[in-house]
Protein backbone atom coordinates (compact mmCIF):
# COMPACT_ATOMS: atom_id res chain seq x y z
CA UNK A 1 0.00 0.00 0.00
CA UNK A 2 1.53 3.90 -0.77
CA UNK A 3 0.27 6.90 0.02
CA UNK A 4 0.79 10.08 -1.70
CA UNK A 5 2.91 12.78 0.25
CA UNK A 6 3.51 16.17 -0.19
CA UNK A 7 7.20 17.43 -0.72
CA UNK A 8 7.37 19.57 2.10
CA UNK A 9 10.23 19.00 4.99
CA UNK A 10 11.44 15.88 2.39
CA UNK A 11 15.74 15.50 1.99
CA UNK A 12 16.80 13.24 -0.80
CA UNK A 13 19.18 10.37 0.16
CA UNK A 14 20.88 7.61 -1.75
CA UNK A 15 19.68 4.45 -0.85
CA UNK A 16 23.11 3.34 -0.54
CA UNK A 17 23.62 5.36 2.46
CA UNK A 18 20.68 3.83 4.43
CA UNK A 19 21.52 0.41 3.70
CA UNK A 20 25.04 0.74 5.07
CA UNK A 21 23.40 1.80 8.59
CA UNK A 22 20.23 0.05 7.78
CA UNK A 23 20.22 -1.69 10.87
CA UNK A 24 19.89 2.04 13.00
CA UNK A 25 17.52 3.25 10.83
CA UNK A 26 14.97 0.87 10.92
CA UNK A 27 11.55 2.37 11.32
CA UNK A 28 11.77 5.70 9.04
CA UNK A 29 9.49 7.42 6.77
CA UNK A 30 10.56 6.46 2.95
CA UNK A 31 9.31 8.35 0.13
CA UNK A 32 10.02 7.57 -4.06
CA UNK A 33 9.59 10.54 -6.41
CA UNK A 34 7.24 8.48 -9.32
CA UNK A 35 4.97 10.30 -11.82
CA UNK A 36 5.84 13.96 -10.85
CA UNK A 37 4.44 13.11 -7.29
CA UNK A 38 6.41 12.22 -4.03
CA UNK A 39 5.05 8.73 -2.61
CA UNK A 40 5.24 7.53 0.70
CA UNK A 41 6.18 3.76 0.99
CA UNK A 42 4.26 1.70 3.59
CA UNK A 43 5.89 -1.19 5.58
CA UNK A 44 7.07 -2.74 8.52
CA UNK A 45 9.88 -2.22 9.79
CA UNK A 46 11.31 -5.72 9.29
CA UNK A 47 11.06 -5.07 5.42
CA UNK A 48 12.97 -2.33 5.82
CA UNK A 49 16.30 -3.88 4.22
CA UNK A 50 14.03 -5.55 1.65
CA UNK A 51 12.38 -1.89 0.71
CA UNK A 52 15.45 -0.49 -0.43
CA UNK A 53 16.86 -3.74 -2.34
CA UNK A 54 13.67 -4.25 -4.46
CA UNK A 55 13.73 0.26 -5.11
CA UNK A 56 17.61 -0.20 -6.30
CA UNK A 57 16.59 -3.11 -8.58
CA UNK A 58 13.71 -0.48 -9.76
CA UNK A 59 16.80 1.27 -10.63
CA UNK A 60 16.32 3.93 -8.07
CA UNK A 61 18.87 5.17 -6.31
CA UNK A 62 17.41 7.82 -4.20
CA UNK A 63 14.65 8.39 -1.54
CA UNK A 64 13.28 10.69 0.10
CA UNK A 65 13.34 11.04 4.11
CA UNK A 66 11.71 13.92 6.31
CA UNK A 67 13.71 16.49 8.62
CA UNK A 68 12.85 14.93 11.53
CA UNK A 69 14.17 11.86 10.34
CA UNK A 70 17.20 13.30 8.96
CA UNK A 71 17.78 14.30 12.67
CA UNK A 72 17.15 10.97 13.71
CA UNK A 73 20.15 9.74 11.54
CA UNK A 74 22.37 12.22 12.07
CA UNK A 75 21.93 11.10 16.09
CA UNK A 76 22.68 7.72 14.23
CA UNK A 77 25.74 8.59 13.17
CA UNK A 78 27.46 9.96 15.71
CA UNK A 79 26.72 6.84 17.96
CA UNK A 80 28.01 4.61 14.88
CA UNK A 81 31.41 6.73 15.19
CA UNK A 82 31.91 5.97 18.68
CA UNK A 83 30.69 2.49 18.97
CA UNK A 84 32.33 -0.56 20.54
CA UNK A 85 32.31 -2.35 17.30
CA UNK A 86 34.23 1.16 15.20
CA UNK A 87 36.91 0.83 18.03
CA UNK A 88 36.94 -3.14 18.16
CA UNK A 89 40.54 -3.87 17.03
CA UNK A 90 38.83 -6.50 14.80
CA UNK A 91 37.49 -4.30 12.97
CA UNK A 92 38.93 -3.91 10.08
CA UNK A 93 40.46 -0.75 8.45
CA UNK A 94 38.74 -0.73 5.85
CA UNK A 95 35.39 -1.48 7.26
CA UNK A 96 35.92 1.69 10.01
CA UNK A 97 37.01 4.24 6.73
CA UNK A 98 33.91 3.48 5.19
CA UNK A 99 31.97 4.44 8.00
CA UNK A 100 33.73 7.86 8.37
CA UNK A 101 33.09 8.31 4.05
CA UNK A 102 29.33 7.16 4.37
CA UNK A 103 29.01 9.39 7.55
CA UNK A 104 31.08 12.23 5.37
CA UNK A 105 28.81 12.04 2.60
CA UNK A 106 25.16 11.91 4.36
CA UNK A 107 25.88 14.80 6.40
CA UNK A 108 27.24 16.62 3.10
CA UNK A 109 23.80 15.53 1.55
CA UNK A 110 22.19 17.50 4.50
CA UNK A 111 24.15 20.38 4.21
CA UNK A 112 23.45 20.72 0.82
CA UNK A 113 19.76 20.55 0.86
CA UNK A 114 18.78 21.78 4.27
CA UNK A 115 21.57 23.67 6.00
CA UNK A 116 24.72 23.36 8.22
CA UNK A 117 24.23 23.24 12.25
CA UNK A 118 26.41 22.09 15.29
CA UNK A 119 25.48 18.56 14.60
CA UNK A 120 27.09 18.93 11.30
CA UNK A 121 30.00 20.72 12.41
CA UNK A 122 30.11 17.70 15.19
CA UNK A 123 29.78 14.87 13.00
CA UNK A 124 32.37 16.14 10.09
CA UNK A 125 35.24 16.82 13.01
CA UNK A 126 34.52 13.38 14.67
CA UNK A 127 34.88 11.84 10.89
CA UNK A 128 37.81 13.83 10.57
CA UNK A 129 39.60 13.17 13.78
CA UNK A 130 38.44 8.78 13.81
CA UNK A 131 39.93 8.84 9.98
CA UNK A 132 43.23 10.31 11.18
CA UNK A 133 43.88 8.06 13.75
CA UNK A 134 43.44 5.41 11.47
CA UNK A 135 46.15 6.83 9.42
CA UNK A 136 48.42 7.53 12.10
CA UNK A 137 48.50 4.16 13.33
CA UNK A 138 49.08 2.87 9.56
CA UNK A 139 53.04 2.71 8.32
CA UNK A 140 52.41 4.32 5.37
CA UNK A 141 49.33 6.50 4.82
CA UNK A 142 49.43 6.89 1.22
CA UNK A 143 49.39 3.14 0.89
CA UNK A 144 46.62 2.60 2.93
CA UNK A 145 44.20 5.04 0.70
CA UNK A 146 45.74 3.17 -2.01
CA UNK A 147 43.71 0.05 -1.10
CA UNK A 148 40.88 1.87 -0.14
CA UNK A 149 40.25 4.28 -3.30
CA UNK A 150 38.12 1.74 -5.11
CA UNK A 151 35.69 2.15 -2.00
CA UNK A 152 36.08 5.38 -1.18
CA UNK A 153 34.98 8.60 -3.07
CA UNK A 154 37.94 10.39 -4.73
CA UNK A 155 36.93 13.45 -2.90
CA UNK A 156 36.81 11.41 0.42
CA UNK A 157 40.30 10.61 -0.02
CA UNK A 158 41.41 14.16 -1.19
CA UNK A 159 39.68 15.96 2.09
CA UNK A 160 40.93 13.44 4.60
CA UNK A 161 44.55 13.78 2.91
CA UNK A 162 44.38 17.33 2.83
CA UNK A 163 43.51 17.58 6.34
CA UNK A 164 46.25 15.03 7.47
CA UNK A 165 48.80 17.18 5.29
CA UNK A 166 47.84 20.47 6.20
CA UNK A 167 47.88 19.40 10.35
CA UNK A 168 51.38 18.20 10.05
CA UNK A 169 52.47 21.66 8.06
CA UNK A 170 50.68 23.87 10.80
CA UNK A 171 53.00 22.17 13.32
CA UNK A 172 56.07 23.69 11.34
CA UNK A 173 54.74 26.96 12.68
CA UNK A 174 55.30 28.19 16.22
CA UNK A 175 51.71 29.79 16.31
CA UNK A 176 50.45 26.45 15.22
CA UNK A 177 47.58 25.09 17.78
CA UNK A 178 45.02 22.38 17.45
CA UNK A 179 42.40 25.23 17.50
CA UNK A 180 44.03 26.35 14.36
CA UNK A 181 44.74 23.01 12.94
CA UNK A 182 40.57 22.48 13.53
CA UNK A 183 39.96 25.61 11.66
CA UNK A 184 41.61 24.32 7.70
CA UNK A 185 40.49 20.87 8.91
CA UNK A 186 36.93 21.87 8.56
CA UNK A 187 37.59 23.92 5.67
CA UNK A 188 38.70 20.57 3.59
CA UNK A 189 35.57 18.85 4.21
CA UNK A 190 33.28 21.89 3.16
CA UNK A 191 34.97 23.64 0.36
CA UNK A 192 33.94 21.60 -2.20
CA UNK A 193 30.35 20.43 -1.01
CA UNK A 194 28.21 21.45 -3.81
CA UNK A 195 30.24 19.76 -6.57
CA UNK A 196 29.63 16.75 -8.24
CA UNK A 197 32.32 14.38 -9.62
CA UNK A 198 31.70 15.81 -13.40
CA UNK A 199 32.55 19.36 -11.80
CA UNK A 200 35.61 18.04 -10.24
CA UNK A 201 36.40 16.68 -13.50
CA UNK A 202 35.83 19.57 -15.22
CA UNK A 203 37.75 21.95 -13.12
CA UNK A 204 41.17 19.51 -13.65
CA UNK A 205 40.51 20.21 -17.24
CA UNK A 206 40.39 23.70 -16.76
CA UNK A 207 43.28 24.21 -14.47
CA UNK A 208 45.27 21.79 -16.68
CA UNK A 209 44.11 22.93 -20.29
CA UNK A 210 42.38 26.32 -19.19
CA UNK A 211 39.41 27.05 -21.78
CA UNK A 212 35.58 27.55 -20.64
CA UNK A 213 34.83 26.62 -16.69
CA UNK A 214 30.93 26.84 -16.16
CA UNK A 215 30.47 30.20 -13.58
CA UNK A 216 28.34 27.95 -11.73
CA UNK A 217 31.46 26.41 -10.90
CA UNK A 218 33.83 29.04 -10.84
CA UNK A 219 31.56 30.35 -8.51
CA UNK A 220 31.21 27.05 -5.69
CA UNK A 221 33.08 28.81 -3.33
CA UNK A 222 31.23 31.98 -3.14
CA UNK A 223 28.20 29.90 -2.58
CA UNK A 224 29.55 27.66 0.03
CA UNK A 225 31.04 30.69 2.30
CA UNK A 226 27.73 32.47 1.67
CA UNK A 227 26.11 29.45 3.36
CA UNK A 228 29.13 29.31 6.03
CA UNK A 229 28.98 33.29 6.32
CA UNK A 230 25.44 33.05 8.33
CA UNK A 231 26.46 30.22 10.92
CA UNK A 232 29.85 32.40 12.32
CA UNK A 233 28.88 31.30 15.61
CA UNK A 234 29.57 28.06 15.02
CA UNK A 235 31.69 28.41 11.71
CA UNK A 236 35.12 29.98 12.10
CA UNK A 237 36.25 33.37 10.01
CA UNK A 238 39.56 31.81 8.98
CA UNK A 239 37.41 28.49 7.72
CA UNK A 240 35.49 30.88 4.93
CA UNK A 241 38.79 32.70 4.08
CA UNK A 242 40.12 29.38 3.00
CA UNK A 243 37.01 27.73 1.20
CA UNK A 244 36.62 31.38 -0.34
CA UNK A 245 40.47 31.09 -1.62
CA UNK A 246 41.01 27.36 -1.90
CA UNK A 247 41.14 27.65 -6.01
CA UNK A 248 42.67 31.21 -6.16
CA UNK A 249 46.62 31.24 -7.58
CA UNK A 250 49.32 34.01 -6.65
CA UNK A 251 50.06 34.84 -10.47
CA UNK A 252 45.55 35.79 -10.75
CA UNK A 253 44.78 32.95 -12.68
CA UNK A 254 42.75 31.23 -10.22
CA UNK A 255 39.08 31.74 -9.13
CA UNK A 256 36.12 32.77 -8.05
CA UNK A 257 37.78 36.53 -7.71
CA UNK A 258 41.09 36.00 -9.45
CA UNK A 259 43.45 37.06 -6.63
CA UNK A 260 46.64 37.48 -7.01
CA UNK A 261 49.74 36.67 -3.81
CA UNK A 262 49.78 39.68 -1.74
CA UNK A 263 45.79 39.19 -0.48
CA UNK A 264 46.72 35.44 0.81
CA UNK A 265 46.19 34.64 4.43
CA UNK A 266 48.66 32.49 5.91
CA UNK A 267 46.11 29.50 6.43
CA UNK A 268 45.18 29.47 2.86
CA UNK A 269 48.68 29.38 1.45
CA UNK A 270 48.98 26.29 3.43
CA UNK A 271 45.80 24.48 2.52
CA UNK A 272 46.31 25.20 -1.31
CA UNK A 273 49.54 23.99 -1.25
CA UNK A 274 48.67 20.89 0.77
CA UNK A 275 45.65 20.53 -1.26
CA UNK A 276 47.51 20.57 -4.71
CA UNK A 277 50.21 18.06 -3.49
CA UNK A 278 47.69 15.57 -2.83
CA UNK A 279 45.51 16.41 -6.17
CA UNK A 280 49.25 15.59 -7.76
CA UNK A 281 49.77 12.70 -5.94
CA UNK A 282 46.52 10.90 -6.71
CA UNK A 283 46.91 11.68 -10.47
CA UNK A 284 50.34 10.01 -9.53
CA UNK A 285 48.55 6.86 -8.41
CA UNK A 286 49.49 7.70 -4.91
CA UNK A 287 53.25 6.91 -5.74
CA UNK A 288 55.10 8.66 -2.97
CA UNK A 289 58.40 8.14 -4.88
CA UNK A 290 57.16 10.85 -7.12
CA UNK A 291 56.87 13.45 -4.32
CA UNK A 292 60.15 15.57 -5.52
CA UNK A 293 58.52 16.32 -8.55
CA UNK A 294 55.31 17.12 -7.28
CA UNK A 295 57.19 19.28 -5.12
CA UNK A 296 58.89 21.02 -8.63
CA UNK A 297 55.16 21.88 -10.13
CA UNK A 298 54.19 23.12 -6.82
CA UNK A 299 57.00 25.77 -6.94
CA UNK A 300 56.78 26.39 -10.67
CA UNK A 301 52.94 27.76 -9.81
CA UNK A 302 52.83 28.99 -6.42
CA UNK A 303 56.75 29.98 -5.51
CA UNK A 304 56.48 33.83 -4.59
CA UNK A 305 56.83 36.01 -1.06
CA UNK A 306 53.40 34.91 0.51
CA UNK A 307 53.75 31.09 -0.42
CA UNK A 308 57.16 30.24 0.10
CA UNK A 309 56.89 29.87 3.72
CA UNK A 310 54.16 27.24 2.86
CA UNK A 311 56.18 25.51 0.74
CA UNK A 312 58.74 25.38 2.67
CA UNK A 313 57.18 23.41 5.51
CA UNK A 314 55.81 20.84 3.54
CA UNK A 315 58.97 20.46 2.42
CA UNK A 316 59.81 19.37 4.83
CA UNK A 317 56.91 17.06 5.89
CA UNK A 318 56.94 14.84 2.81
CA UNK A 319 60.57 14.76 2.68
Amino acid sequence: MKNESSSSNLIKVKIAHLIRFASSFKGIEVHVFVDNKFIKMNYSTDQFMDILRRLQQKDIQEVYITDVDCTRIMEEIQKNLTSKHFYDPSTLDEDRINIAEQSFEIVKEFIKQMDINKQCVDILNDVNQKTINILNESPSIFMLLNRYKKNCSEEFLNAILTSYLTSRVIDQFAWGSIQIKEKTVLASLLCDINLNKGDFKAIKNYELHGGYLEDRIKNHPLEISKLLSTKRDIIPTETITIVEQHHEVPDGSGFPYGIQSGRFNQLSCIFIVCQKFIEYLVQEKFDYSKRLEIIERIQKKYSCKTFDKSISALIKVVY
